[in-house]
Order: C-alpha cells, then sequence, then structure tokens
C-alpha cells in the first residue's frame, strides 16, 4: 500500500451510490487541510473528519484528467498570511459540509509571513469517481486564484497563436473577436478608389479647371503619359487663384490633346497635414488648436477691449482698431460692432447709413452720477456747462475802511485785512476803527481771468474702440 493515498469516506461512498441511483450530482464546495494533532494519518481512520483542521475555503479550482474522465483534481490556496503549522492531512467537502474524500500527505512546513514567506501555498488532491457526471464543483469565480504554475503551463505563445509558418502575419479575417487566420505577407489585399476626369485641350490652353478631381494627391497625364507638379515646362503647378480646383500647365499642348486626372478617391484618404502655403488655413479644429496653444481668437481678443471703450493716447493718430472720438459721422456697416454698442446715443447721422460719434476733444470727463446724488439730475452723456462754485470776495481800498459790521468801542479796536499789492502777495493790512460813522471809501475790484475755470492738464487724443 502507498504511503500517501486518498480514500472516499463512508459518507463518500453512500453519496456516488445515491447518485447513481437517483440522478442527483453531488456538490462539492469546500477543501480543508490539517496538521493531525502533531503526528502522521491514515486516511482510512479520518470518516468524518480531519483530526486537527487547520484552514478551510472554496475549492479554487477542479480538472479532468484528458485520459480519465473519472479522475479529478482538485486545488486549494493557502494564502501567504496563514501558517504556522505542518500540514499532514487534507480533505474535500459538500455542500452540506460533510467529508466526501480525504488524504494524507508528506510531512510539510506552512509558514508564516513572520517565518519569511513571500507566496501562497497550493495543496492538489486528487480521486476518483465511479462516474463523471454524478460530481459538480461550486467555485466562486471571485474567489479563484491564478498559480504562477498555471499561468506557465496556460499562457504560452503557442497556446495563444498556434499555426502559422515563417514569414507569414495574423491578420483579421472579420470584424469578430479572435476570428484571426496566419496569411503570407502577399496575400494581402489592397483596396484604393480611383476617381478619374479626363478633358480635351484647346489650342494654346494652359489652365485646367477641374469639376471632379482636386490637387490634393493629384496624377496628371498628358496622352497617357504622366507629367510631374513642377515649376518646368513639361510640368504642372496649382493655380494660385484656386489650389484646390484648378491647375496650371508649365506649356501649351496641342489643340485636342487628351488630358486625365487621376486620385485617390479623398473619402478614403487619410486626413492630410498642414500645407505651408495655406498658411494655416486648413487646421481642421481652429478652436481646439487655440486651446491648446493657449491662445485668444480675434472674437475673445475683440472682448479684451470692446466696441465702445473710450482711451487716451500719446500720439496725434489713433492706433488700428480706434476712431477719434471727435463727433464724426461714421459708416453703420463699416463699423457694425460700435454701432452695435452705441447706437444713437451720440447722434443718429443720417438716420440709416451713418451714427456719430462722441465728441470728447478739448473736454474734461466726469463719471455719470448715475444715481449717487453729487450730480443731481444729469443724463448720460449729456455736456455740462462751465461754472464758478459759491465763494467770497474782500475788496480793498487806499483809505480807512469803516466797515457797518463791525462795532466800534475804542480806538484800539483794529480789524485785518488779507489780500495782494504790487509788493507783496500776501499782503496784510491792519486798520485801525474809527468812532465816525461806518461809510465805505474808495474802492477797486476789478476781476480778469482766461476764459475758463480749468485745472492743471495735458492735452491727450481721445479715441473710442470699434
Amino acid at each position: 500500500m502507498n504511503a500517501y493515498r486518498t480514500v472516499h469516506t463512508p459518507a463518500g461512498l453512500a453519496m456516488m451510490a445515491a447518485a447513481q441511483a437517483s440522478g442527483s450530482p453531488i456538490n462539492l464546495v469546500e477543501m480543508a487541510v490539517g496538521d493531525g494533532n502533531g503526528n502522521p494519518v491514515a486516511p482510512e481512520v479520518l470518516t468524518t473528519g480531519l483530526v486537527r483542521e487547520r484552514y478551510r475555503a472554496t475549492i479554487n479550482s477542479a480538472t479532468q484528467h484528458p485520459g480519465e474522465p473519472n479522475r479529478w483534481t482538485v486545488e486549494l490556496v493557502i494564502p501567504v498570511s496563514v501558517g504556522g503549522f505542518v500540514m499532514r492531512e487534507v480533505g474535500v467537502f459538500d455542500s452540506n459540509g460533510t467529508l466526501f474524500a480525504v488524504a494524507n500527505l508528506p510531512d510539510a512546513q506552512k509558514p508564516a509571513e513572520a517565518d519569511g514567506a513571500y507566496s501562497d501555498t497550493v495543496v492538489r488532491m486528487e480521486f476518483l469517481v465511479t462516474n463523471a457526471e454524478d460530481v459538480t464543483f461550486l467555485i466562486d469565480p471571485s474567489a479563484i486564484v491564478a498559480t504562477r504554475t498555471w499561468i506557465m503551463n496556460n499562457f504560452t505563445s503557442a497556446q495563444l497563436l498556434p499555426g502559422g509558418n515563417t514569414g507569414q502575419v495574423l491578420t483579421k479575417q472579420s470584424n469578430a473577436d479572435g476570428d484571426v487566420d496566419w496569411e503570407d505577407p502577399d496575400a494581402a489585399n489592397v483596396t484604393v478608389d480611383m476617381i478619374e476626369e479626363r478633358q480635351t485641350l484647346a489650342a494654346g490652353q494652359t489652365q485646367i479647371d477641374l469639376a471632379v478631381c482636386t490637387t490634393r494627391g493629384l496624377a496628371v497625364y498628358i496622352e497617357g503619359v504622366r507629367i510631374n507638379q513642377g515649376a518646368l515646362a513639361a510640368e504642372w503647378e496649382k493655380n494660385p487663384a484656386d489650389e484646390d480646383a484648378s491647375i496650371i500647365l508649365g506649356k501649351s499642348w496641342p489643340a485636342g490633346t487628351k488630358v486625365l486626372m487621376a486620385q485617390n478617391e479623398p473619402s478614403n484618404m487619410a486626413s492630410p497635414p498642414l500645407e505651408r502655403d495655406r498658411n494655416l488655413a486648413d487646421v481642421p479644429d481652429k478652436d481646439a488648436g487655440r486651446n491648446h496653444l493657449g491662445v485668444y481668437s480675434k472674437e475673445e481678443s475683440d472682448l479684451l477691449a470692446p466696441a465702445g471703450q473710450v482711451a487716451y493716447f500719446a500720439t496725434p493718430t489713433p492706433p488700428n482698431g480706434w476712431l477719434k472720438a471727435n463727433g464724426a459721422l461714421v459708416s453703420r456697416v463699416a463699423y457694425a460692432r460700435l454701432f452695435a454698442a452705441l447706437g444713437e446715443s451720440w447722434g443718429a447721422g443720417d438716420g440709416f447709413n451713418t451714427f456719430k460719434l462722441p465728441d470728447l476733444r478739448g473736454e474734461f470727463i466726469r463719471g455719470h452720477d448715475n444715481g449717487r446724488g453729487v450730480d443731481i439730475g444729469r443724463v448720460f452723456g449729456t455736456v455740462q456747462q462751465g461754472a464758478v462754485g459759491e465763494h467770497e470776495h474782500i475788496l480793498f481800498t487806499n483809505e480807512i475802511v469803516h466797515m457797518n459790521s463791525y462795532p466800534v468801542r475804542d480806538a484800539n479796536d483794529y480789524v485785518t485785512f488779507y489780500g495782494s499789492s504790487s509788493n507783496d502777495p500776501a499782503y496784510r493790512m491792519t486798520r485801525s476803527l474809527t468812532a465816525q460813522k461806518p461809510s465805505m471809501g474808495k474802492s477797486g475790484g476789478v476781476h480778469s481771468g482766461a476764459g475758463e475755470t480749468r485745472p492743471r492738464n495735458v492735452a491727450l487724443l481721445a479715441c473710442i474702440k470699434y
């Protein structure tokens, strides 16, 4: 008798007999290992359970022997975190927890992580059944662990990509997953759709306007002989006036000359690269391109200085994009953005073709009160005339001044006047008040000015954004 063997428990034999009679399968679910309570184990004595069970888990896999369908191999994976015992016995259990078959093992230490274990441990057990159809296995797919040995035995080039000869390539036969086959490289078929356009030249004709083809990837044949694209007499170039749909021949050909233009079907062609002479006009998605480059579009740039904004410039002429704010009448069409912003707020112009700009020449700008209450009643955009605020004047004379408003107490009372004289800008005069009856002597008070009240200022050019 072999030292290490697998036997069916009495309950397991009864299960197989009942399965043969009733056709109800045996559902095997779990495996367990034990340490035999520190002693070797004879599997025949294990009828209801292991001597001392140390670990139990769901069966990881169950496979039939290729040549013996009644011979099964079941597998248990013990995690690296479990350990610290000697494995001497192993059993397999059905869905009711009944021990179906049991085997003894050579003493094998199951180390723990603290002992230096670095991988899971796999225990396999083989047994026979009377009929392979009598046994089913309930295996949790989410709990299956693939061992390194299984991966190496199954994930090989020979098994994943069988067949083929040296030099052959794997080609798709359809869009279905896995529908591939090995073929010789020259067996691949490439189908290219072509479009052609035929024309007959007139005497002296050098320009050909295309009706079917475009100049992208175009081939030109004169009487069956291809001529190249270039600047020589026997070549052709794109027509600068219409580069996509017109070509210029390097020379004229006799009347009746047959011309064939051919190109790949544009709808089947790859997207063309940017052409230098298109100056980025052929960028397929300009918004995405600007976003990748981090630059503004024209519309976004216009928002940085919106139409109607007023600015002052230290130049005698306005910069590009600006007009002098001089009250001129300008076109509603040519300056549509500015008209959309201003409307007829500063003047309707002729009411149809033109509108008026604000006239800021020689003006000081004052913020619109807009309900604050400082410049009460002011309407937006209106002109406010110059004014002098409320104030007082003191007039001086060369004689004693008697002020009616000063009561006379005695000859020692004084009144002081402040003003200007030809000798002292801060001239001060002190006069004694007399007991005479108040009266006003000769006075002078002629005021002269510059024609307006203004602060110190600098003249700049007022402009408006259009």
